[in-house]
């Protein structure tokens, strides 16, 4: 503005602020603006087209307008593209959220089933210790038995092997004297047969 009213002079308000600018959200009126529409796109009205003249030169106020009006347009372009783009991010952060809700369902769904079988698992495992003390007692119990069966049968083996040596033995001795015997009567027979 500074620069404006050196141009004007001091004190001397510019034309640019006696009118409106076009801004998105004053739209260009005719009524308002001296300059129409048409002669921002088109400064060369159509007969000037088929006659056309050496190019006027814009005023300062034209080519303020001018200005306006193309960054409102890139504006504009920018705002798009911004939105499209947020749009684009959304639908992949949408998309990306739902794959990952859908990951987080198969990883619980593949942990109760994993939780499931451990349970399983280890009610088996107990049921299998037990057994397997159980059984292990009773083989304890039963080698301790087996040791003192297999005692018991060699002591009785050995009983029974030196009791039946003393019974062959009494045997033999008593046929021994029993022979002895039979002999000297079998000779004192003979004698009195002499006599």
């Amino acid at each position: 503005s500074s620069g404006i009213n050196a141009e004007y002079g001091e004190g001397t308000t510019p034309m640019a602020e006696e009118t409106t600018l076009v801004t998105e959200s004053s739209p260009v009126i005719e009524g308002d603006n001296p300059f129409k529409q048409d002669q921002l796109d088109n400064p060369f009205k159509p007969d000037q087209l088929d006659n056309p003249e050496p190019e006027v030169e814009l005023t300062k106020i034209e080519q303020l307008q001018q200005a306006q009006a193309k960054l409102q347009k890139e504006n504009r372009q920018k705002q798009k593209a911004l939105k499209d783009t947020i749009t684009e991010k959304f639908t992949k952060t949408a998309e990306q959220a739902k794959l990952l809700k859908t990951l987080q369902d198969e990883v619980a769904s593949v942990e109760r089933e994993l939780t499931c079988d451990i349970s399983i698992l280890r009610d088996r495992i107990d049921h299998c210790n037990r057994r397997y003390y159980e059984a292990r007692k009773r083989y304890e119990n039963a080698e301790q038995e087996f040791v003192a069966a297999k005692l018991d049968l060699h002591n009785c083996k050995d009983l029974k092997e030196g009791l039946e040596e003393h019974l062959f033995t009494i045997i033999k001795l008593t046929e021994t004297k029993k022979s002895e015997k039979l002999a000297e009567l079998y000779n004192r027979l003979e004698n009195l047969s002499v006599q």
